[in-house]
């Protein structure tokens, strides 16, 4: 079978873990490319070698399936934080492809809510079929193996002498809007708590980095601080990576209101939180050494009971592409 792994807007350039945001599905391939040596592999706008990651068309007429690694495609269309000429840009490769997608089988690796079939199949209406690998697929989330990822870049002498925590909260990522997120990041950002920004914020807010994808450098930014809120959108089932990585860093990982409802990821009642002074009022508290210590150990301790190993998560992701490869 002919499969072409194809990054339809940003390229990704993946050397390892660390360094993208869908590095757990990705690291998970490259091992699945290696023990499956009976299918023919290409690359369109990804490279795997070290090398720029080319557009070549003709791997996308090439393949029979076509393997979509999937976040914030629904940026592109409605919610536009970019600017016009670099969409302009993108919608111009998009449509050099789009007559390839004809009669093709696709397999999108989804990581976030607004990334669905239906989105797909309006702009690549040809598609023949459509399967999806969710994150949420997985105990833990595929991105608990964040979580292992983010372990490596400790220090080992922190281990030993411990870390101070030096700053109330942190958050990192972008915003989404039609829900809390926006007011409740200004009222925690104008509140009391010592804060750490880093990607995009509504006005008013000045951060400390814009987004930055590789951990190696995002890693020291974020160790400082105590704790963090998770929040979700469109589906309140879904879980994200913010948890695990949260957890992995040494962070407390708040939740809002009713983020994963089904309680996927063993959360207890003490985390979620309802409104913005409730949060503030419990991240204060963690000034008190003892009482962080205490809930951070008690947390991880809860993850680690739906957290899988990094060959388990492997095993599922394997099975998954089988399943859909058919």
């Amino acid at each position: 079978m002919n499969i072409t792994i194809a990054r339809l807007r940003s390229f990704v350039k993946y050397n390892g873990p660390l360094e993208t945001v869908l590095d757990s599905f990705f690291e998970n391939y490259v091992r699945f490319q290696r023990d499956n040596p009976q299918h023919n592999y290409r690359t369109y706008n990804v490279s795997f070698d070290g090398q720029q990651p080319k557009r070549i068309p003709e791997n996308i007429e090439w393949a029979d399936v076509i393997v979509i690694p999937s976040d914030s495609e629904f940026r592109y269309h409605g919610e536009l934080q970019m600017n016009p000429k670099d969409l302009a840009k993108s919608q111009s490769h998009i449509e050099r492809i789009a007559p390839f997608f004809k009669g093709k089988d696709v397999i999108m690796w989804r990581s976030d809510r607004g990334d669905t079939e239906e989105l797909y199949r309006s702009f690549l209406p040809d598609i023949k079929s459509f399967q999806t690998i969710d994150e949420v697929d997985f105990s833990g989330n595929i991105h608990g193996m964040k979580y292992h990822f983010i372990q490596t870049l400790k220090n080992p002498l922190s281990a030993i002498i411990g870390n101070e925590k030096t700053t109330d909260f942190a958050y990192w990522g972008r915003m989404k809007h039609g829900n809390d997120r926006e007011k409740t990041i200004r009222k925690i950002y104008r509140s009391k708590l010592s804060t750490i920004m880093i990607g995009g914020f509504p006005s008013g807010i000045e951060r400390q980095s814009k987004w930055i994808k590789d951990w190696k450098i995002l890693y020291p930014m974020l160790e400082k601080a105590r704790c963090t809120l998770c929040f979700n959108w469109i589906d309140q089932t879904a879980t994200t990576s913010r948890y695990p990585e949260a957890l992995s860093i040494g962070m407390i990982p708040f939740v809002w209101r009713d983020y994963d409802s089904n309680n996927t990821y063993n959360i207890e009642d003490y985390q979620r939180v309802e409104t913005h002074d409730e949060f503030i009022r419990k991240a204060l508290a963690l000034r008190d050494d003892d009482t962080f210590e205490r809930l951070k150990q008690r947390y991880r301790n809860n993850y680690s009971k739906v957290l899988l190993s990094e060959d388990e998560y492997y095993n599922e992701f394997s099975s998954r592409m089988s399943l859909t490869l058919g």
